[in-house]
């Protein structure tokens, strides 16, 4: 098993996804690249496109023959269009356990800190309760367009159509904090374990289902367990997440999230704790600088 193992056939060109997490060691032995302008939320660039460079970085770093089983992201400050640099150390590489710690920085200063878990596959026992929810396949479902300069930028790289729960002007039917909905990153990028930590962060908050309401919900960490190697994803690349919150309090909340393939495997498990923050006048979530 491999933790960079490629399920669809990229385009000639690399998508802009792939573009953006393209890296290469310098003279250092860190990781250096450089983040497109286009990927912004409200303040700084997309959490899931950090993730996805810190998980590509230390897929890297753990080597071929280890997958990725385990990351979690803490966001220091906003990240910046322009160049970056991932710091990786293998603190530990046993018999069938590899575990790194990373920090990515930019010039302004250290932008996110992250610890991860490599490791082989184990025989064991299998139990699996966690069933692909029953929503309409993608193909029949619209895509969210993009809207320029209302919507965040990095929705423009992201194929994504809600299958259920609530989301901005759809207030969840249940009154629960749910998204669900089928996502894949545009332009035909491979579905590997970076492409699954953008996918991680790349729904609409949960929070905006309650009410139906925008709000800035800034990411504090993010943690992603890889339950799959990807090695037998539908060349389609469709995932379907189903994101939610049960606990809002104190400007505060936790959103988990499960990601399925079609065939309905759980791909990984995501957790995170983010801010609930009132948007800036204008009401839209406009990408700033």
């Amino acid at each position: 098993m491999t933790g960079t193992c490629t399920v669809r056939v990229a385009a000639m060109d690399p998508s802009p996804f792939e573009k953006a997490l393209e890296l290469a060691p310098d003279a250092e032995g860190r990781l250096r690249g450089v983040i497109p302008e286009g990927w912004l939320v409200v303040v700084g660039v997309h959490g899931g496109l950090i993730s996805a460079l810190l998980t590509r970085a230390a897929s890297l770093a753990a080597g071929p023959d280890r997958s990725l089983r385990s990351i979690t992201v803490h966001f220091v400050r906003p990240a910046k269009p322009g160049g970056v640099t991932i710091s990786t150390e293998v603190v530990r590489e046993g018999s069938g356990l590899t575990n790194l710690s990373l920090r990515l920085e930019q010039s302004h200063g250290t932008v996110a800190l992250a610890l991860a878990a490599a490791g082989l596959d184990r025989e064991s026992d299998s139990h699996d309760r966690l069933a692909i929810p029953e929503v309409a396949a993608p193909e029949d479902l619209d895509s969210i367009p993009y809207i320029e300069g209302v919507m965040p930028q990095f929705m423009a790289h992201a194929d994504f159509r809600p299958a259920g729960g609530g989301g901005p002007g759809n207030p969840s039917a249940s009154g629960d904090a749910e998204v669900v909905a089928w996502m894949r990153p545009m332009g035909d990028a491979p579905l590997d374990h970076a492409a699954i930590a953008f996918l991680s962060d790349a729904a609409w908050p949960t929070v905006f289902a309650l009410k139906g309401e925008i709000s800035g919900a800034p990411t504090i960490d993010l943690t992603i367990h890889f339950r799959d190697s990807l090695r037998s994803v539908a060349e389609d690349g469709w995932v379907l997440g189903r994101f939610e919150s049960r606990l809002v309090r104190d400007g505060h909340f936790e959103e988990d999230g499960i990601l399925w393939s079609r065939d309905g495997r759980v791909l990984a498990h995501s957790r995170q704790l983010a801010l609930v923050l009132p948007l800036p006048a204008g009401g839209n979530i406009r990408p700033t600088g």
